[in-house]
Parts: structure tokens; sequence; C-alpha cells
């Protein structure tokens, strides 16, 4: 399927990129403005990004019908570091992390209103899938999904924002608001998509 490929490269790709600078562990090399009196500040930081990296570079995988149906076991699996390696340890981190963001308390709000509607869509995805209710864990899991890529739209959005005038701070907030409700109406709509078409087989039937 070609939107499995786009996403791949669209997960993968950013991940690689965003990591790159954060391997040396050089607080220097962060874009994130570091507290010098918190001296955990930057470990933290690193370990959201590193862990937020697993969780988009596998977040295609997640929504992979074919290798959900093919590997339900290698699924389960991915799913699994996904969750505990990935999105869990990245999304707690995050809420310290937002909390001290330099960048004025739009952003601060933003990015807790992004990651409570991470965590809530994580733990529901992983709930149902313990319970064994497929149909709405992958429900969960597209919406999950959506919010975890959405990191990813964030960043060029930001961009394309600042250059048409915006200053930095108010470009980043909305550019978290656009990123986020934009994954999540897709996503719904998508959901939503198969209910019109029986509803609409009712009445011609």
């Amino acid at each position: 399927m070609v939107w499995v490929g786009l996403l791949a490269l669209y997960c993968v790709g950013f991940a690689a990129f965003g990591i790159s600078r954060y391997l040396t562990l050089d607080p220097s090399q962060s874009r994130l403005s570091i507290r010098d009196d918190l001296a955990w500040h930057y470990p933290a930081f690193v370990t959201h990004v590193f862990t937020a990296a697993i969780a988009i570079v596998l977040a295609w995988l997640q929504v992979w019908p074919w290798f959900r149906a093919r590997s339900p076991r290698a699924h389960r699996v991915v799913g699994r570091v996904y969750f505990f390696a990935g999105v869990f340890p990245s999304s707690a981190l995050a809420i310290p992390i937002a909390l001290l963001t330099g960048s004025g308390p739009g952003v601060c709000v933003a990015l807790l209103a992004m990651d409570a509607c991470w965590i809530t869509t994580s733990v529901q995805g992983y709930r149902t899938a313990r319970q064994r209710k497929f149909a709405d864990h992958r429900r969960w899991m597209l919406r999950n999904v959506a919010l975890t890529t959405s990191t990813v739209t964030l960043r060029p959005v930001n961009i394309v924002l600042v250059s048409v005038g915006l200053d930095y701070e108010e470009a980043y907030a909305a550019a978290t608001w656009g990123s986020v409700l934009t994954h999540l109406l897709l996503v719904e709509w998508y959901l939503l998509r198969p209910r019109r078409k029986r509803r609409a087989a009712a009445v011609r039937g």
C-alpha cells in the first residue's frame, strides 16, 4: 500500500532527523532552552526525545492492516515496545518538559493538552488490547498514532507560520493546536465514513 510506505518514510525520516543533534548528548546542541539550575532538565529532555523517536519509528506499523493480519504475534511485540519503550515514558516526561518551556504560557498549555490526549489514547489503546476488545483497540490506536505523528507535522507548520510573520511563541502554539486537531479530525472522519455508508445503504434499502 502506498500510504504505508509514505507514512513509514514520514515517521522514520523525522525520527532520524529529530534525534541527530542529541546523539552527542551535548546540551549546547539542544533546540530547547535548558535550565542550568536543574541538573535533571537536559537528561529528562533527551530521554523524552529518544523515547518519542521510538514511538514515532514504530507508529506506522501499529496501523498497517497487512502486518497486523499476517503477523499478529509480531504486532503484539511491536505494540509493547511502542507503548513501554516509547509512548508511556515519553508522554510522562513531556509533562515537566512542557511546564519548563521557555516559549511562553500559550505553548505550555498547548503542549500539556497535546500530552493529555496522547496519554488518554495510549491508556485506552493498551487497555482495550488487554481486554481483547480489538475493534475498540484499533480505533484508539488510530487516534493515538495520529497524536504521535502530530509532532512530526508540527515542525514544518511552525516554520511556515514563523515565515509568514508570527512570532515564535504564537507560531509554536498555533502549530501545536493545528497539528493535533487536524490529525484527530482526519482520524474521526475516517472512522465515521463506514457508518455514513451503512446509513445511506439502509435508507436506499
